[in-house]
């Protein structure tokens, strides 16, 4: 759990502060309404028309919510702290990043915690000739590192503010009914979900190259020994191919099987791919050099070979996580330059890799090529990728559990904030509320002029029951000294009535 500090809450003291600005948003012409989003579990409110994107991986989850100009963004990101990252390091690295896409990116009003646990920063940059501005909040723990942040477009931020931080701090984790793939509770045991079961339908290539069994709803696309099949969104797949790599184009335009590039190992080749199919966000989880397989290459293809089993994730263009297994086989080189690379795996959703597991090892054990060793590659890829998930499957319920200890101290802040803030208004307006334990808990409330029994509305005026004097002798009982209690006590009493 994050350790208390003043300026860890300084969003929710902002949010706070700008109580009736909340009020007037959600009576605007566009009121904030509740969304629940039930895998991954989270909900939120936001203006009607606003668009929620979730972007969940084994390691993260990114959720955005955005206007339809998609000018004016919140954003929170939750993500495993592999490299133990302090906030301001933290900070560092998505300022690169940032910086990448957007040169003219400028950081001020750059604060932090004393532990390095927490830090912030106020961020500006053009997008499409916009200029927008916000602030970036970071916070970091050995578990887990947490991004918060808001933006808008500068010359109307003000007018925003209070809206993009209502919709800031009422992003909650978790919520909604038990679904498939969702990671377990803290306390709650975990069991997985049942498998996807389709009944395969056999698939050929036009040109009797190959022979795959899929289901029914994939498309399929094979011919010369290669073959690429997905689901619908590219959820889930199984590819064999082989990419042609030059050094240059020499001038004219090539084909998709066709990479510029001059020599990279399987783990650099296999992002080069991926990216051409407009897949984003690629990652090599994991690479393992295949010995025998590069020792075998001589003689089977003629020529000497790199070769490595690869776990892949990646975000396709449709928005959807994946995680892929692949074995990559790169040729070396000829006296020209021109080198080739096989990859031949399957994949599916990383939020969901365990369900489709199954369905996909009866995939790979239908398809049937010439070559006799493409099969037992693909066999060898589905035994790492099921590695790779119970490691990510432990991984996602300890994140899981990060994001609920982040969740509890998040609102643990809150209610202290509130309760503080609840008596210094006591305070500027002159009021006291009282608790008699001898009517059973009745509210007695004192203001400058009296006090007032809150139950028959009965008021005691003047001295010694205005707030000046009065020192909580029970106006119907005195001989019961009652006891003072905030604003922010009382509703909290009323509430558990």
């Amino acid at each position: 759990m994050f350790r208390e500090r003043v300026f860890a809450i300084a969003i929710l003291c902002m949010v706070s502060l700008c109580a009736c600005a909340q009020k007037i948003s959600q009576a605007g012409p566009e009121p904030l309404k509740r969304y629940e989003s039930r895998q991954p579990a989270f909900t939120l409110v936001k203006p009607e028309s606003w668009k929620v994107t979730p972007e969940a991986a084994p390691d993260s989850l990114r959720i955005t919510v955005s206007a339809p100009e998609a000018t004016s963004v919140v954003q929170v990101y939750f993500g495993e702290n592999r490299q133990g990252l302090n906030s301001l390091k933290l900070l560092a690295f998505h300022a690169g990043d940032l910086r990448s896409h957007y040169p003219d990116l400028k950081l001020s009003d750059v604060t932090a915690c004393k532990d390095l646990s927490c830090a912030a920063a106020t961020v500006s940059y053009t997008r499409d000739k916009i200029l927008l501005k916000g602030k970036s909040y970071y916070q970091t723990d050995p578990r887990q590192v947490v991004i918060r942040s808001y933006r808008a477009p500068a010359p109307s931020l003000e007018a925003r503010k209070n809206m993009l931080l209502n919709i800031l701090a009422n992003i909650r984790l978790g919520g909604g009914a038990t679904q498939p793939g969702r990671a377990a509770k803290p306390g709650e045991s975990f069991t997985p979900a049942p498998p996807i079961q389709v009944a395969l339908v056999p698939r050929s290539a036009p040109d009797g190259s190959l022979r795959i069994s899929l289901p029914p709803d994939w498309k399929f696309l094979g011919g010369g020994g290669r073959v690429i099949a997905g689901a619908p969104g590219g959820t889930a797949g199984f590819l064999f191919t082989l990419f042609e790599v030059m050094p240059s184009n020499y001038g004219v335009q090539v084909g998709p099987n066709v990479i510029i590039s001059p020599y990279q190992p399987p783990s650099a080749l296999i992002v080069t791919a991926f990216g051409k199919f407009g897949n984003r966000n690629m990652r090599v989880l994991s690479a393992t050099r295949d010995m025998q397989t590069t020792a075998a290459c001589p003689a089977q293809s003629g020529r000497a070979c790199e070769a490595e089993d690869i776990v892949l994730s990646w975000v396709s263009p449709e928005g959807n996580a994946c995680t892929g297994s692949f074995k990559v086989i790169n040729g070396r080189p000829n006296m020209i330059g021109h080198w080739f690379s096989i990859v031949g795996g399957v994949w599916g959703p990383a939020q969901d890799l365990a369900r489709y597991l199954p369905m996909l090892e009866q995939i790979a054990a239908s398809f049937s090529i010439n070559d006799r060793y493409a099969q037992s590659y693909i066999q060898q890829g589905l035994a790492r990728l099921r590695e790779q998930q119970q490691r990510t499957q432990q991984a996602m319920k300890s994140l899981n559990e990060a994001r609920a200890d982040n969740q509890a101290a998040w609102e643990a802040r809150q209610a202290r904030k509130d309760a503080q803030e609840a008596k210094w208004d006591d305070y500027r307006r002159g009021n006291t509320y009282w608790i008699s334990e001898m009517e059973g808990g009745k509210v007695y409330k004192t203001d400058p002029w009296g006090t007032q029994d809150t139950s028959t509305g009965t008021r005691y005026e003047g001295a010694p029951h205005d707030y000046v004097h009065f020192e909580g002798q029970n106006p119907r009982h005195p001989s019961e000294t009652m006891r003072e209690v905030s604003s922010y006590e009382v509703q909290q009493l009323m509430g558990k009535q």
